[in-house]
Formats: structure tokens, C-alpha cells, sequence
């Protein structure tokens, strides 16, 4: 009997992990020892505009290798996690046609989600509804979902504004649960792909001390003030889906004399370390990493990919 062969599947590197972890630069280290382009996974990053808070790479870092899917919308427009993962598609199959590895990079988890798992085709909604919900506050948000999506609410911690309101605007708009829509069957954008997962778990203590001198020292040196002032005097709504999850906010309040720099750099570096637990839950019980580092280091992750076949 004369034997089937079957082609391998073409490997996308995921590189995952909490804010402040070091994905960025282990990225482009990568990407410049195997040959390989970048695709942004992270959903403030996709916004033109804040390079210096959302810690876009830097210059020298976009000179060093291609990076794709960053700064490329204004901050009033909406972009779903459905519209990224086709998008992020479409760049893999491009890097690959150049002969080139795609190294996905990110810690934005249902950005993540939508290209590994697929999504459930979900209708688009109108802004509107979403700038309506926008306008009532957290505790009425939260009561309105217990009552039209129960099975949503309870997944939901009772802060999460931003997934309460999609929850909310999908159920007004087609009057089915998101959570419903959830079941429905996938559209699969990772068919044909090999993704090896490479998770960042650095220590608590070490993500503390980076998140201290992201806030204390580089985003003072890289100009985070006038990028805020910029951003306040244009008019900009903290509501606006570029700036929601964001510190922007504090620097409002700072312009506005409500707040002092002390105050806004104390209330930033708590809300990051707050999104930084988020995703480290998100990273430990979402699925498993193929590859889990304690550091972003290149030197300690090239040996494991070469025992894979993914590095010479």
C-alpha cells in the first residue's frame, strides 16, 4: 500500500503575555534571527495617534523589521475582533508568499481567540446603540445585562465595561444573547496553520518593576505628556474605543486641574497592574502554551524552537 503524504502545515509564531512583559522586543529579536515580519495583536495598538501609551514599538524598532497592523486607524473608529483576525489572515498569508516566518505579537486575548479558534458571524452593530450604552453608568449597564444575557454577565467580571456594552448592543440589535451567538458555529481563520503559542510568564515582581519604570521614567522621557495634551486639546471623548482601558482619562483630569502628575502616574501604574493580573488569568486558564518562558529571552527560547524544526 503506497503511503499518503501529507504537507505540514506552514508555522505563525504567537507570542503572548501581560502588558510590560517584553513580547515587543523578543518579537523583533526573533523576527530578525529567523527571517520574520510582525503582526500587532494588541487592540490600543491598532490606533494611530498614542504611540508612547499604548508602548507602540519604537522607531528603531519598525526600522529593524516589518511590522504590520499597527497605528493604521483614527481613534474614533471601531474595530472588532472578528475584522482583526481576517485582517491579521490576510497579512499571514502575505508574509508567508514572501517566504518569510509571521510572528504574531500581542496580548489582547480575543484578538487572539478569533484567529486561532474562529468566530461566530456576528451581524455588525450600529455605533449608535454602542454610543447610547456609553452614556449610563457601570451599575445600570451590569443590571441590564443580568437581565438579557445571564450566561454573558456571569463570565463577565462586574467592572468590564467595554465587553458589557458589546454584550448589551448585540442583544439590542438582533434581540438574540451574545452569549447564544457564542454557540453558533465558528468561521475558521487559522485553517492550514501551524501556531505555536509562546507564552511570557514572567514574576509578578519583575512585571511590577517594569510596569514602575514604564510609568516612572520611559513614557516621561518619550514624550507621554504632550501626546496627552495633544489628545486633550483636540477634543477627543475618553469614551471613544481608542482610548477606553487606557490611562488617557487621568491625563484629562490632570489638564483639566483635577489631578496632579503624582496622582496620574500613581492611578496609571495601579490600572496597569490591574490589566496585567487580567491577562495573566487570561494567559493560565484561556489554553496552554506551547512554549511558557519565565523571560523574554531569545537566547533561552531558540534552542526549544529548534527542537521543533523552527530554527536552524
Amino acid at each position: 500500500m503506497g503511503r499518503v503524504c501529507v504537507a505540514s502545515k506552514p508555522p505563525v509564531l504567537v507570542i503572548f503575555g501581560p502588558t510590560a512583559s517584553g513580547k515587543t522586543a523578543l518579537a523583533v529579536e526573533l523576527a530578525k534571527a529567523l527571517n520574520g515580519e510582525i503582526i500587532n495583536a494588541d487592540s490600543r495598538q491598532i490606533y494611530a495617534g498614542m504611540p508612547v501609551i499604548t508602548a507602540c514599538p519604537t522607531a528603531a524598532e519598525y526600522a529593524v523589521v516589518p511590522h504590520h497592523v499597527f497605528e493604521f486607524l483614527q481613534p474614533h473608529q471601531r474595530f472588532s475582533a472578528g475584522a482583526w483576525a481576517k485582517l491579521a489572515r490576510q497579512k499571514i498569508d502575505e508574509i508567508m508568499a514572501r517566504g518569510k516566518l509571521p510572528i504574531v505579537v500581542g496580548g489582547t486575548g480575543f484578538y487572539l481567540r478569533a484567529l486561532m479558534e474562529g468566530m461566530s458571524e456576528i451581524p455588525d452593530i450600529p455605533a449608535e446603540i454602542e454610543d447610547e450604552l456609553n452614556g449610563l453608568s457601570m451599575a445600570e449597564l451590569r443590571a441590564m445585562l443580568v437581565e438579557a444575557d445571564p450566561v454573558l454577565a456571569a463570565k463577565l467580571i462586574p467592572t468590564d465595561r467595554q465587553r458589557t456594552i458589546r454584550g448589551l448592543a448585540v442583544f439590542r440589535h438582533t434581540k438574540i444573547p451574545l452569549s447564544d451567538w457564542q454557540k453558533k458555529d465558528k468561521q475558521a481563520l487559522g485553517t492550514g496553520l501551524n501556531f505555536v503559542k509562546i507564552g511570557l510568564n514572567i514574576s509578578r515582581e519583575t512585571l511590577h518593576q517594569n510596569l514602575a519604570q514604564r510609568w516612572q521614567k520611559t513614557m516621561l522621557e518619550h514624550g507621554v505628556e504632550a501626546e496627552m495634551c495633544g489628545l486633550w486639546q483636540a477634543g477627543l471623548s475618553p469614551e471613544m474605543p481608542a482610548l477606553r482601558g487606557l490611562a488617557i482619562p487621568f491625563w484629562f483630569d490632570y489638564f483639566a486641574g483635577k489631578l496632579s502628575l503624582a496622582e496620574v502616574l500613581e492611578q496609571s501604574l495601579y490600572r496597569d497592574r490591574q490589566y496585567a493580573k487580567r491577562q495573566y488569568t487570561w494567559l493560565k486558564n484561556s489554553y496552554g502554551a506551547d512554549i511558557m518562558l519565565e523571560s523574554p529571552s531569545v537566547d533561552g527560547l531558540m534552542p526549544l524552537l529548534r527542537a521543533r524544526g523552527l530554527a536552524s
